[in-house]
């Protein structure tokens, strides 16, 4: 956080709601500062172009909800936009009664589902599940059907930096969502590797990169792409394991209200941690425990009592 003072404001006027600030010559700070020598928030036009800078508010709770408000000026559209493959995903596999998921290979973590994939998800030879073939309950394996691609199987991969974990960069101004490509630890993407066989050694001229090692990790297990896998199942495939169809499928579905935020954008100022997201009875469940647990702490003894 910025501490010294700006002493060398610009007084010009850019366009509304916006100003244009200059380098200080004695302390290089170009932006203006507050008493406490915080910048303050607004857009700010610069020499290499505009700038945004904003208010940070802490989290009213230590809890996920409420970090996630604190960072987002929009948390519930937000929150629709980021889920809106996977709603997706769930309402085409209602309709068909097949279920395509990214999931962990590993015991017990592939008891969860990563991520719900859908017609538009992208495949790591570059081209979405509607361009591979069908299921028809038969082929394990769907080959993508595009001209020229050696694909021989869908496997989804991430394609959104809140995917992976790398939130900062839907941030920045010139960040563009079509052209984003996750990358190999050799710095190039997916899609610059052999899409088969494995390992998908890579096609970048002069690069000795021999196998696709991920430089993520999945931002809901944290595990590389190699650790996961895209399984293709039936309504009646998930019911015999044990795992959620239809509308308990749906992202949040454990949490209603919060899963009423993701699929509809509207924001429900009552639900600010992941207990006010808890269905009636299980919130009351909590809440019992947690005093319950409050009343087994020992309570200050009778020299600390003496002494105060």
């Amino acid at each position: 956080m910025q501490r010294n003072r700006q002493k060398n404001m610009s007084n010009q006027k850019g366009s509304p709601g916006k100003q244009i600030v200059g380098s200080s010559k004695k302390d290089g700070n170009i932006f203006p500062t507050d008493k406490d020598g915080n910048i303050i928030p607004g857009t700010y036009q610069t020499a290499v172009g505009e700038v945004r800078v904003k208010k940070i508010e802490p989290a009213k709770h230590y809890d996920v909800i409420s970090l996630a408000r604190s960072m987002n000026d929009n948390f519930a559209q937000q929150t629709k936009e980021l889920f809106s493959l996977e709603v997706e995903a769930v309402h085409e596999a209602m309709n068909s009664g097949i279920y395509v998921a990214w999931r962990p290979t590993e015991k017990p973590w592939n008891q969860q589902d990563c991520q719900r994939v859908c017609s538009k998800s992208r495949c790591f030879c570059g081209h979405l599940l509607n361009q591979h073939q069908k299921f028809d309950g038969k082929r394990p394996f769907l080959r993508c059907e595009e001209g020229g691609c050696a694909c021989q199987a869908f496997k989804f991969v991430p394609s959104r930096p809140e995917e992976v974990g790398e939130y900062w960069l839907v941030k920045r101004r010139d960040f563009d969502r079509a052209a984003y490509r996750v990358k190999c630890k050799c710095k190039h993407t997916h899609e610059q590797h052999e899409a088969h066989p494995p390992p998908f050694q890579c096609k970048a001229k002069g690069c000795g990169c021999s196998a696709f090692t991920s430089a993520f990790v999945c931002a809901a297990c944290e595990k590389h792409w190699h650790l996961h896998e895209t399984v293709i199942e039936t309504e009646a495939e998930r019911r015999a394991a044990g795992r959620q169809v239809g509308e308990a499928w749906m992202p949040f579905s454990e949490l209603p209200e919060l899963s009423k935020i993701a699929l509809t954008g509207v924001d429900n100022p009552d639900i600010q941690t992941l207990a006010d997201a808890l269905p009636p009875a299980a919130r009351e469940r909590l809440l019992a425990e947690q005093q319950g647990q409050q009343a087994q702490l020992p309570g200050p003894s009778k020299t600390s009592r003496l002494g105060q």
